[in-house]
């Protein structure tokens, strides 16, 4: 095909070059920002899927509670049969307490209820509520035990009990830690070959250290509340159903051990306990919900 002579000087022309490229800009400019518009799409729709899927069914059934060789408290060794149950499969995060701490700020602006402390000296924590933008998946922390069960009943949901967590930690089978019995880098705790030397990690960064029923996060990262009051010799009375701990007590049962505690104390049944006022770097939650039984 011949190109007339017309044509040649009109496709040489600077000002039908210039649109030309002008035109050529603009069509990638919306091809990238197309791009980045799915981009922004997919990543909400994969976060949103996160959240709909972070609750573990643990099925009814009796596992093995305690351990005769480490400290008193963990003795005696016992069966507990538990009732089929839900469990956060992530500690609750800096982003979703927000969702709750904002929610009640909203009425009452000048309300401090339920905020989290802050901790200026520590830069990888910070003050509240920057932390919630600049950490979003770090599990929130400087909650007190009132803190956890208000956010946990705001969602619907309740703590977990001490044999529910123990249960959700170490399965059937007697495991020291959630991921087993070998000593590895599967938590972040006071190693520093772990990756976060004196620090969080954001929620699921050890894979490796799931436990038997997927649960993250059970050993190290933070301590978390859970429902009961501490006894030191809750053991030897505990009810072979559904324990729920003392009827009264001054501490509550943190489980899990954290950043700054070694890997022993990490273990899926060290016991610990903590004033429920108190709001620390070290202390978050996860939150659960009774199973509803089949219909016969």
């Amino acid at each position: 095909m011949n190109i007339s002579s017309q044509n040649r000087n009109k496709i040489n022309d600077p000002i039908t070059l210039k649109h030309g490229i002008e035109t050529l800009n603009i069509s990638l400019f919306s091809i990238t920002s197309l791009l980045l518009l799915l981009n922004v799409v997919f990543s909400i729709s994969v976060s949103a899927e996160k959240k709909e899927n972070q609750m573990i069914l643990v099925s009814a059934g009796t596992f093995t509670m305690g351990n005769e060789k480490r400290a008193a408290d963990e003795r005696p060794v016992h069966k507990v049969y538990l009732d089929a149950y839900y469990i956060s499969k992530y500690e609750v995060t800096n982003a979703e307490y927000y969702e709750f701490w904002r929610s009640l700020q909203k009425n009452n602006p000048e309300s401090s209820q339920y905020t989290p402390e802050s901790f200026t000296h520590l830069p990888y924590i910070g003050d509240w509520p920057e932390r919630a933008t600049k950490f979003p998946d770090h599990p929130v922390v400087g909650v007190s035990w009132d803190d956890a069960k208000a956010y946990a009943e705001w969602k619907g949901m309740r703590l977990p009990t001490e044999a529910e967590w123990e249960k959700a930690a170490r399965g059937y089978s007697n495991r020291t830690w959630p991921w087993g019995n070998s000593i590895g880098p599967y938590a972040n705790t006071a190693d520093k070959n772990d990756g976060y030397e004196n620090r969080i990690a954001p929620v699921g960064s050890f894979p490796k250290g799931k436990s038997y029923y997927g649960v993250m996060d059970m050993a190290g990262n933070v301590w978390e509340w859970t429902a009961d009051w501490y006894s030191d010799v809750y053991y030897f009375h505990s009810p072979k159903k559904n324990p729920t701990g003392p009827t009264v007590g001054s501490w509550r049962v943190i489980r899990g051990g954290s950043w700054i505690d070694t890997l022993p104390r990490c273990s899926t049944t060290f016991r610990y306990y903590f004033y429920p006022t108190l709001k620390t770097s070290s202390v978050g939650f996860r939150v659960a919900k009774t199973a509803e039984k089949p219909k016969k």
